[in-house]
């Protein structure tokens, strides 16, 4: 078969942004394609009647849209730059009519404002979020001289940035000072804007009412330091008024779901396993909470790939019952809430589930299994059978050769440690073989039985390639994934446990030619590893933590993050950041150690690569670091294409580097 190329993902479709139309009959959905020459990805809209698409739209680089009835859509889009430039210079936005039987496209408003189309309400009442400052809702509030001269004055406020709260800066928005997500409802027709909440509330998750008559969301109101904890909030549409549902802050809330005229809470206190603490199920009434249903899994699917690009709920009621999607062992599956607490299992994907919309008698899904890029599937509920409805990537893959995972599980007295193999092609037990072991981030995210770009290119150039799932891990409960306070301990052990297993099942490997990498948590491993260990012949870190120290005031999540996980704090507990940081053992690395950061990662900063690339190259190890610009934490995943080729190329090519030494006999 054709070897796997490094480019091959320009190819890939991803699908997302999954709606369904409110009589059911159709579903929408956006396509987004990489585009290497512009360096970026377009987007095109899809249309589909359940057999067939009936209506498709370029969109650029844009990718919002809402059925407002069903026959006509809702886009977010500018035609073309100049309509771009002058939006942005205006602080507006644009939106189009389609209709769905002539295919018209006519202009149908532009917004005050920048903002995302959330919900349509009834008629022509839709559901905007923005994220505004204070200050900033003179731009729908103001005169039209008045709003021409904020602009001036904002405009010329960009050169500095005033700090005074946490956070000011969050991973893929850059700084967020003062910024706060509000909550409008806006008329299509008469173009009224209605704030749902006072302009210093900041609105977190947030959820409409079945009958669409109360919109239910979390809000803090301003403070210096921002919690993951916060009161409930209800707006009645009808009579314009905001009352106050739950008062306390005790809980951190995942997800509010209403049925049937109840509103539920996912939440958790925190107090057993801090902040990675899965969710229950809580009813929310006369300023109490009361469980409904122990859950102490995840809400969404936390298992890792590189080949998703755009996002999808994952989540909703539907005739009374939650539907909703959790992370078990290594896999998705999708699970039912009802209103006396039952909880049932209503399908298990042997691989991803990646967006969830009720559809008709079933539902629609966009999933990852059996090793195949992501596609639309149709789930019928009553037989439990799963049908493609799309195509997108049917054909991509077939000249290629994919490994097929190969499971191998360590079990220990207290735990078991799920990982996975993949073998090159025509595997022989005769050769030998180099094998690199790739680690996840999160930590509490897993790695599953679905296609990951990175690990079936290594396959492709004859590495055996191994990953697992170690004790921080989602999928296996909340005692399994905490490891507060013991980064770099028990889960160094199990990583290094199961690599001795790889080495037992395949003793053809190469064991002077094991390489290791990972990303985030992965990347912090793998600095952890080369100050512990000599074993591997070169690694690779990315977007890495090397000192929990700086990285409690840098990071965008770091004055929480690091409290809770490494349990300590800079100013009474230094040493014990310190004892958990990969850079206090960087006068032990000896193992080539190439680092891959963007400059724009906010969640784990590039300071964190800085400071220990000068000390291993003051100390003479052979170290590189590839600074890639205007990129942020999620280079690897939805990074613009240039740059995700560039980082695959310098990671295949360092590996290359130390395997080609080895054949010719140098050290």
């Amino acid at each position: 078969m054709t070897p796997l190329q490094l480019d091959t993902f320009l190819q890939f479709k991803y699908p997302g942004m999954l709606q369904v139309s409110p009589d059911g009959r159709h579903f929408g959905f956006v396509v987004a394609k990489a585009n290497l020459e512009k360096n970026h990805y377009e987007h095109t809209l899809m249309v589909h009647d359940g057999s067939k698409v009936i209506a498709r739209r370029a969109l650029g680089k844009n990718n919002q849209y809402l059925f407002t009835d069903d026959k006509k859509m809702l886009l977010n889009l500018q035609k073309n730059k100049a309509e771009h430039k002058a939006l942005k210079e205006q602080y507006r936005q644009s939106h189009y009519w389609l209709d769905l039987e002539t295919r018209n496209f006519t202009k149908a408003f532009d917004l005050p404002f920048p903002a995302s189309l959330e919900r349509h309400v009834s008629g022509d009442w839709v559901l905007l979020s923005a994220q505004l400052t204070e200050a900033d809702h003179a731009l729908y509030e103001a005169d039209h001289k008045s709003r021409e001269a904020y602009i001036e004055q904002k405009t010329l406020n960009q050169a500095y940035e005033v700090i005074e709260h946490l956070p000011y800066q969050f991973n893929g928005r850059g700084f967020i000072t003062d910024l706060k997500k509000q909550l409008f409802l806006f008329n299509t027709k008469t173009q009224t804007l209605k704030r749902l909440t006072t302009k210093a509330r900041s609105i977190g998750v947030f959820t409409l009412s079945e009958d669409k008559k109360v919109v239910y969301y979390t809000a803090q109101d301003s403070q210096p330091v921002m919690t993951m904890t916060a009161p409930i909030y209800a707006y009645d549409i009808q009579t314009g008024e905001e009352s106050t549902v739950y008062a306390k802050t005790d809980y951190s809330i995942l997800a509010l779901i209403e049925m049937q005229g109840v509103l539920i809470a996912a939440a958790r206190n925190m107090k057993t396993y801090g902040m990675n603490e899965n969710p229950d199920f809580f009813k929310v009434e006369a300023q109490r909470f009361e469980l409904l249903a122990k859950h102490g899994e995840s809400l969404g699917t936390t298992v890792g790939s590189d080949v998703r690009l755009l996002g999808n709920q994952t989540a909703a009621v539907h005739h009374g019952v939650y539907y909703f999607t959790t992370t078990i062992d290594d896999h998705s599956e999708l699970r039912a809430l009802y209103l006396d607490g039952r909880m049932e299992t209503v399908w298990v994907m042997d691989g991803s589930i990646d967006g969830y919309v009720p559809y008709q008698s079933g539902a629609l899904i966009v999933g990852l299994k059996d090793q195949n890029l992501q596609e639309i599937y149709y789930l019928d509920t009553q037989k439990t059978t799963l049908k493609p409805l799309s195509r997108l990537n049917r054909s991509t893959l077939k000249p290629y050769y994919v490994a097929k995972p190969k499971v191998i599980e360590v079990k220990a007295p207290t735990h078991t440690v799920k990982g996975f193999v993949l073998l090159p092609e025509n595997f022989d037990n005769k050769k030998r073989y180099p094998a690199i072991l790739n680690i996840h981030g999160g930590p509490k995210t897993v790695y599953g039985q679905v296609y990951y770009h990175e690990m079936q290119l290594w396959a492709n150039q004859g590495y055996v390639v191994f990953f697992a799932n170690p004790r921080g891990s989602d999928g296996k409960g909340n005692a399994f994934a905490d490891i507060r306070g013991l980064y770099g301990s028990i889960d160094y052990e199990d990583l290094m446990t199961f690599t001795d297993q790889v080495l037992i099942s395949y003793p053809n490997i190469d064991e002077s030619q094991l390489f290791v990498t990972g990303g985030s948590y992965g990347g912090f491993m793998t600095n952890w590893i080369v100050g512990h260990t000599n074993r591997f012949k070169a690694a690779v870190t990315q977007r890495s933590i090397s000192n929990w120290l700086s990285f409690y005031g840098t990071s965008d999540i770091g004055y929480y993050f690091a409290r809770d996980q490494v349990d300590g704090h800079p100013l009474d507990d230094r040493d014990k950041l310190y004892h958990q940081s990969p850079i206090k053992y960087a006068q032990s690395v000896k193992t080539p150690l190439l680092f891959i950061h963007a400059d724009q990662d906010h969640r784990c900063p590039i300071e964190q690569a800085q400071q220990f690339y000068a000390i291993l190259k003051t100390q003479g190890v052979d170290t590189k670091l590839v600074w890639i610009k205007e990129e942020n934490h999620e280079l690897s995943r939805s990074g613009k294409p240039q740059a995700r080729i560039k980082r695959l190329k310098e990671i295949t090519e360092w590996f290359e580097k130390y395997t080609a030494s080895q054949e010719n006999g140098s050290v």
